[in-house]
């Protein structure tokens, strides 16, 4: 296995440029990788023929089969693991939006309620990809959904205050800074924006 063909095709993928890379895998059997690259390419099948080389399909494997059934609305899903859903869901759904593959997005998002059998911090990983691209109403939508779920965590108030910011709702921003405060008044990107907002005058 060359190494050197290996960062290369890492590079490509970091690029976008899935089919250099999607080859460079396939030559080093790295099908994973592989079917990965071509599923950001939008081809389903060609992803299902890699991934179905895969001898004994592992933690990250399992989790793109999840995947592609949702995709494609399988009416019976394996549900996936608490430790996958935490490492890949946020990964996936921030490369569907990345690489414009909305549909599949939504799919993601609209089978929250699936996902979160497996992590109750699903509406919290969704809240942050959205706030990410600024998809303000989604993300208070998740942001309450992931409240409700539990409250104290303080990362949810801050996601949820730094979109208020963002939409100029200072006020709101503020009493949700604090909130995360009350909860961790050590969390530190929560003090930092809290300083902003009383150093600024917005509130």
């Amino acid at each position: 296995m060359k190494n050197i063909d290996i960062d290369f095709a890492k590079l490509c993928f970091e690029n976008k440029q899935y089919q250099k890379a999607k080859e460079i895998f396939l030559e080093n059997n790295m099908l994973y990788e592989a079917g990965l690259s071509s599923l950001l390419m939008g081809n389903i099948n060609s992803t299902k023929l890699i991934w179905k080389e895969i001898k004994n399909p592992g933690f990250a494997e399992s989790w793109g089969f999840i995947i592609l059934d949702i995709i494609e609305k399988k009416s019976f899903t394996k549900t996936p693991k608490y430790f996958q859903t935490r490492a890949f869901l946020e990964v996936y759904l921030n490369l569907f939006l990345e690489n414009e593959l909305y549909d599949w997005a939504d799919s993601i998002i609209n089978a929250y309620k699936f996902f979160t059998k497996a992590n109750a911090e699903v509406p919290k990983f969704i809240a942050r990809v959205l706030s990410t691209y600024g998809y303000f109403e989604l993300t208070h939508e998740f942001a309450n959904i992931a409240k409700k779920i539990c409250y104290y965590d303080p990362e949810i108030h801050y996601i949820e205050a730094e979109m208020f910011f963002i939409e100029n709702k200072y006020e709101m921003a503020k009493k949700a800074i604090e909130e995360t405060l009350n909860i961790a008044p050590d969390y530190f990107p929560a003090k930092k924006l809290n300083k902003i907002i009383e150093e600024s005058g917005f509130n």
